[in-house]
């Protein structure tokens, strides 16, 4: 069997699980011990560096066979460990009570994160890629039923009536499934709110969605308060639905005030976030899993989005490297799913009702319910499958605080996972499990470690403290290898989903707002409350985040930092091998910081609708039935951008009427109407091409359900640009020098456009004074 493939058969499975696991725990053993042998300095650096050169040339071999990966992963993990005996027993020495806390901070901070290496060698030592997936069977009959719920809270009514509607359009029997819009921001609480504006905002919003639920053909479900969240709002509206949700809950005289709902008690439950449309064969190819598998609780499916994140579109970096959150869905979860590890991850999953009432529903006790969940579920003995094929179309947060406000809930969800259901305490969850969840939690303390990694060399550089002891070849004959080692191993796993540095400055330009977050948790692990994540907002002008300011303090302390070094190079020459250690690595934060201050200055974000990239064959049909071959280069739910040979596009004018013919990977055929609103001027790459603006043309209904069918029910498409060349894996080197001239550049921009905003400011001020003091002279007799 290939390496990258799904067993036939749970019993083989299971049975390769085991055979890797035992492996694993023997050559683990065996590499602890060679890791813990003494060696000379001299033979060190023949051993370290020689293993580095053997591990770089089997990487450049592409090594993806099942005995080479394992080699890869398990000398990467030598490599590190190494360096940790090296750190622990050689470097820890007792030379004043600020040197000894900063020593012992670094020192924790670097077995974090080897220790998140390693865990993360391990869950990824056999990604599954599912091939040749279940069909449903032949009788309609045979389907399981399905109730589609989609709760929403603030968001605005189009995202929900895109999704809603899409749901509609999905390839399943319509008297199989049922769609619920879960309205939690039309409670009964919110409608009564003290504040007049907030209640009569909740009564407008509640009756526009029960009149959208009314026009598509859907159900409309609130309930009385926002108890729970979204945990709460599902629960909910399961109890509502089925009798035995509530009683198996063990909730008394419950009552649903939903009116006419009726009791469906549906085999499984499609869960989809408001703004996560789906594609028409979601359940076609995610529900015959169920019906294969007695004991499967959750079928998961990757997160797609169709606009950047805030980050991505303030550096400029989005469509030339993958998307910030591919990382996950594309290679880490392959992981977790071959160890029956694959959780829920709130949206774009099918679960089985009976798995979740037995457990009394989605979980509460944290503010990851999703994780909380599945986790509860694992340990009952029941699976998990992931689908790694995209099929539902998102949105990321469009503002930098909004992108925090997600990254802190789940930063602090996990933590209370890990302090509230320890994994590796959590009975029923196999060794593979337990640490497979540990890895999950256990990465959301990076907000930890980055601090410490910035503030180490600046407390020598700047204070002298002692919080390495290590000479220069100490470093290069144990740190180097190590370092140099699991970047290479990381860019070997995910070089193609992400590059190494590109981890690094993710982390770091979220860990100083997480630092407070888990810090809060670890002090109460029951305090922190779900926080929504604002979608669909919109800037007007480009301007600095309001969370930005903290990075510009951290590169004056860099810039003091480098002051610092440079003196005492002068001042303490015996020192001098510190000094460059610490002034390397001091500019390595640099280049980080700068980046982070490039992700904090805010673009502006107008557009209404985001636009799909693709590149399709179609056709425009005239009034007068003349037909021109043209290829779709975007499209959103405004209108599309066509492409086609200059001569043809002479004839068009800007407000011609003309229907756009096109098909889908399931061959379906779409005619719409469009209006040319403008003509881009046309260029000459071997032959004048030109690009068309257009605009839908049709109102109501079915033109929009027709366009919503045709711009996300393709799985294909995001399937395609997943897999797109334009963003093929780059060179270790290539990507390192891409990420200096963004951050050099972006870092730049938000300072000079910091500046115009505090000069335009005091002259405001200077003329509002000015004119309020000249206002105020006497007058002359």
């Amino acid at each position: 069997m290939k390496w990258n493939t799904v067993p036939e058969h749970m019993g083989t499975e299971g049975a390769q699980r085991w055979i890797v696991w035992v492996a694993l725990a023997v050559l683990w053993a065996y590499i602890a011990y060679a890791a813990s042998i003494y060696l000379e300095l001299r033979d060190q650096v023949l051993v370290g560096w020689g293993l580095f050169a053997v591990l770089s040339g089997v990487i450049q071999r592409n090594g993806r066979s099942v005995p080479l990966r394992f080699f890869i992963l398990l000398l990467s993990a030598f490599l590190s460990l190494r360096y940790w005996m090296f750190r622990t027993f050689e470097t820890l020495s007792y030379t004043g009570p600020w040197d000894c806390a900063g020593m012992l901070l670094l020192y924790g901070a670097e077995t974090y994160g080897i220790g998140l290496h390693l865990l993360g060698l391990f869950v990824n030592i056999w990604p599954l890629k599912r091939q040749g997936e279940p069909s449903l069977p032949d009788d309609p009959l045979q389907y399981p039923s399905v109730d589609i719920l989609i709760p929403t809270y603030n968001e605005p009514e189009e995202i929900v009536r895109t999704t809603a509607v899409a749901c509609t359009l999905l390839d399943y029997p319509r008297d199989k499934m049922n769609i619920y819009i879960l309205d939690d921001g039309g409670t009964v609480a919110r409608r009564n709110h003290p504040d007049p504006e907030k209640a009569r905002a909740a009564q407008i919003r509640h009756e526009r969605l029960q009149k959208l639920a009314q026009e598509i053909g859907v159900h409309y479900m609130t309930r009385d308060d926002n108890v729970d969240a979204k945990a709460g709002n599902i629960n909910y509206a399961l109890q509502c639905l089925c009798a035995a949700d509530a009683e198996k809950r063990d909730v008394q005289n419950f009552t649903c005030i939903n009116a006419g709902i009726q009791r469906t008690c549906s085999d499984l439950i499609l869960i989809l976030d408001c703004d996560h449309v789906p594609t028409r064969d979601f359940l076609k190819r995610t529900v015959p899993y169920f019906l294969h598998d007695e004991k499967l609780f959750l079928v998961q499916t990757p997160h797609f989005f169709i606009n950047p994140s805030p980050v991505e579109k303030n550096l400029g970096i989005h469509g030339m490297v993958p998307g910030e959150n591919e990382m996950f869905y594309r290679r880490v979860h392959l992981g977790l799913d071959f160890w029956n590890a694959s959780f829920f991850c709130g949206s774009a999953a099918l679960m089985r009702r009976c798995c979740l009432a037995e457990v009394g529903g989605i979980q509460g006790e944290t503010i990851t319910e999703d994780a909380e969940t599945a986790l509860e579920l694992h340990r009952r003995g029941y699976r998990s499958v992931y689908v790694s094929r995209p099929m539902v179309c998102g949105l990321s947060p469009e503002t930098f605080d909004a992108f925090i406000v997600q990254r802190t809930r789940w930063a602090q969800g996990m933590v209370q996972i890990f302090l509230l259901k320890n994994p590796l305490l959590a009975k029923g969850l196999t060794l593979t499990q337990k640490l497979c969840y540990l890895n999950s939690c256990f990465f959301w303390f990076f907000g930890l470690a980055r601090i410490v990694f910035f503030l180490a060399p600046l407390a020598y550089l700047v204070f002298g403290l002692r919080v390495y002891n290590a000479s220069v070849i100490q470093v290069i004959a144990y740190a180097l290898p190590h370092l140099f080692g699991s970047t290479l191993t990381a860019h070997y796993l995910y070089g193609d989903v992400r590059h190494t540095l590109f981890s690094e400055f993710f982390e770091t330009v979220q860990s100083i707002y997480l630092l407070p977050a888990i810090l809060s948790t670890f002090k109460n692990p029951r305090s922190p409350r779900f926080k929504v994540t604002p979608k669909g907002k919109h800037l007007a002008a480009d301007a600095p985040s309001p969370l930005g300011y903290p990075f510009y303090v951290m590169l004056v302390l860099i810039l003091l930092g480098m002051v610092a070094g440079f003196n005492r190079w002068t001042t303490f020459p015996l020192e001098r091998d510190v000094i460059i250690i610490c002034l390397f690595w001091n500019v390595y934060n640099l280049g980080v910081i700068l980046l982070c201050l490039g992700a904090a200055w805010e673009l502006h974000q107008w557009r209404r609708h985001h636009r799909v990239v693709t590149d399709e064959p179609a056709e425009l049909i005239g009034g007068d039935g003349r037909t021109l071959s043209v290829r779709i280069r975007d499209l959103s739910l405004g209108g599309a951008r066509l492409r086609l040979a200059g001569m043809i596009a002479s004839t068009l004018r800007p407000g011609d009427v003309l229907t756009l013919l096109a098909q889908d990977s399931f061959q379906r055929t779409y005619n719409l109407a469009v209006r040319i609103l403008r003509m881009d001027p046309c260029d000459v790459k071997g032959q004048e091409e030109c690009t068309v603006g257009c605009q839908w043309v049709e109102e109501g209904l079915q033109a929009f359900t027709d366009r919503v069918g045709f711009i996300y029910g393709d799985s294909e498409r995001w399937e395609r640009f997943w897999e797109s060349n334009s963003r093929a894996r780059l060179p270790l080197g290539h990507g390192y020098a891409l990420l200096l001239r963004t951050g050099v550049r972006r870092a730049f921009h938000n300072l000079s456009g910091t500046v115009k905003l505090l000069m335009l400011y005091c002259r405001r001020k200077a003329e509002f004074l000015w004119t309020r003091g000249f206002k105020r002279q006497p007058k002359a007799s």
